[in-house]
Parts: C-alpha cells; sequence; structure tokens
C-alpha cells in the first residue's frame, strides 16, 4: 500500500473520529467544550484531507499540531485532573504515521503540556497525566515503543531504498553488459563474415590448374597444406584433369610452405588420383627443406616424376 492511500486513510478516519466524538458529546451535553472542538475538529480535518489530496504537504504537520491542540483542549475536565484517558495518546500515534520521530515526542510534550496547563497552578500544574509517576510512566513507555517502531519502519524504508536503489543499478550494469555483449557478438559474427567471405575469395581465385600445353597442366601450391585443403585440391585437380584430357599434371610445389608429414601424405594421395585417371605426374620446385620433409615422412610418388621447373617438365613433355 502506497503511503500517499496509508496518509489518505488516517485522515479519513481522523474526521470519522472528530465526528463520532462530537455526536457522543452532543448526545452527553452539548454545553461542553469538547462538542464544539470535536465539530471544529472534524472540518479542520476535512479541510487538511482536501489540501493534501492537492499535493500540499506541509498539511501533515499542521495536521499533527491541531490533533495535539484539539485533544489538549477537548479533553473533558476530569481527565486532565482526576483520570487517565486513552485519548491522549492518539497524537503520538498519528505523529507516528505522518511524520519521523521527533514529531511524535513534540506531540507527546506539547500535549502533556496543554493539559498541566489546564490543570492550572492550584494543581501545581500537575495534570493526571504527570501527577502520578505510574501514569507519566506507562505513557512515557508507549510513546517511546511508538518511537522506536517509527524508527526501526524508517530503517527498513532506507535499507529497502538502498537494496532497490543497488538493484536497479545491478540491473543496469546488466542491461549495459548485455549491450555491450550484444553488441561484441555483432562484431564478431561481422568479423566472421568478413573472414568467410575472404575464404571463399581466396577458394575461388586458387587456380588448381593452368594449362601450359595441350594436354598439359601446370598445379601450383602455395601456402600450407592442411587435411581439408588437401581434400579439396584432390578433388579439384582430378575434374579439371578429366574435364581437359590432360596427359600430364605438373605439381609445381615452390610456394607450399610448412611441409610436414600431412601434407606429404596429401601430395601422395593427389599424385595417386590423377595417376588413377591416366595422367602423368610430374613435381616441380621441391625445396631441400621440402625434400627433408618428405624424406622424413617416407612418402614415395609412384610413378611421378621430379623436375627442377615446370619449364623442364614441358621440354620433357615435348621430347616424347
Amino acid at each position: 500500500m502506497a503511503r500517499r492511500q496509508i496518509v489518505t486513510a488516517l485522515l479519513i478516519a481522523q474526521v470519522a473520529g472528530a465526528i463520532m466524538v462530537a455526536i457522543g458529546q452532543m448526545l452527553k451535553d452539548v454545553r461542553e467544550p469538547a462538542f464544539a472542538i470535536g465539530v471544529a475538529a472534524a472540518l479542520l480535518s476535512l479541510g487538511i484531507l482536501a489540501a493534501y489530496r492537492r499535493g500540499w504537504e506541509a498539511a501533515l504537520a499542521v495536521n499533527i499540531v491541531a490533533v495535539t491542540v484539539a485533544v489538549g483542549l477537548g479533553t473533558p475536565e476530569r481527565f486532565v485532573r482526576e483520570h487517565s484517558a486513552l485519548v491522549v495518546l492518539v497524537p503520538p500515534a498519528v505523529a507516528q504515521v505522518l511524520a519521523g520521530p521527533r514529531w511524535i515526542v513534540g506531540s507527546a510534550l506539547g500535549l502533556l503540556a496543554i493539559l498541566s496547563l489546564r490543570a492550572g497552578p492550584e494543581a501545581r500544574f500537575l495534570s493526571a497525566y504527570t501527577n502520578d509517576l505510574r501514569t507519566l510512566g506507562s505513557f512515557a513507555l508507549v510513546v517511546v515503543c511508538m518511537l522506536l517502531s517509527r524508527l526501526v519502519a524508517d530503517t527498513a524504508l532506507r535499507v529497502a531504498t538502498a537494496n532497490g536503489a543497488r538493484a536497479e543499478e545491478a540491473l543496469r550494469r546488466a542491461d549495459d553488459q548485455a549491450i555491450e555483449l550484444r553488441a561484441q557478438a555483432e562484431t564478431l559474427r561481422e568479423q566472421n563474415e568478413r573472414q568467410q567471405r575472404l575464404l571463399d575469395l581466396v577458394a575461388r581465385l586458387e587456380t588448381p590448374a593452368v594449362s601450359l600445353a595441350e594436354g598439359v597442366l601446370l598445379a601450383p601450391i602455395v601456402g600450407p597444406i592442411d587435411d581439408g585443403r588437401a581434400d579439396a585440391l584432390v578433388g579439384r585437380l582430378v575434374r579439371h584433369a578429366s574435364e581437359q584430357r590432360a596427359r600430364l599434371v605438373v605439381l609445381d610445389v615452390a610456394g607450399a610452405s610448412d611441409v610436414n608429414a600431412d601434407a606429404a601424405q596429401a601430395l601422395g594421395r593427389a599424385v595417386e588420383a590423377l595417376r588413377l585417371i591416366g595422367c602423368r605426374v610430374a613435381i616441380s620446385g621441391i625445396s631441400a627443406a621440402t625434400a627433408s620433409a618428405l624424406a622424413e615422412s617416407q612418402v614415395t610418388f609412384n610413378g611421378a616424376v621430379t623436375v627442377r621447373t615446370p619449364r623442364e617438365a614441358l621440354e620433357r613433355e615435348r621430347a616424347l
């Protein structure tokens, strides 16, 4: 329930209480000041309620003062000097709901002061609530309980507000992190797309076979040879050699890098696949490092000849 709704409910109850006091006093003795004070309190409470509903926050402080004065002046005479009454707890109770601890203490002390003034000098300004320590102690205990309960409520409200602020801050940070993560994910996606486009472009631009002469194809191999590239290379070489009815395929490995055992086995598979479709194979451009890697891997290119350059392979082909 929102604070504004609670305050409105209290002011409505206060109006109803003042009306009930006026009616009750009218039924007993309309000549008593309590009747006029009850009517005035009801009207004033209605005015305060209307002012508060229109946004006048100071109406709450005015209400506490008005309730304290009304109770202090409207309490029947016998409950001032002779007997105590629960009505004296109304001002601090109202202050407990509407304001803070200082208003609770202030309304209680103000009410005791009014009652003491009404008791007069003949009673040494001691009312029924101050001339007996038992009554005064009970009244003080109730007021202290109201004060402590208000302090507990205020502390709980501050803690709840702080927790709410921390939760909102954590939520804001989580939202910021989510936005940042989405931005990073979008950036990574764009980078992956660009990388894939580059890979696709490289795959399209990579020339698996160049015609050197009729029936002679040159297949330059550039860069590292991994399993995926080796399988694609073998497939393209076999397809091009078959489509162009090549008699000789020259595998130029001068531009190949990081030739290891796996790369050597991939070249062996390429040679074997080309020989199976009836092509002779020549391997050119073998460097010292590549030769060492081929020797260590013990890969033999059965039926393939090695030449220094593609030109030498072409000259041999023409000499046949």
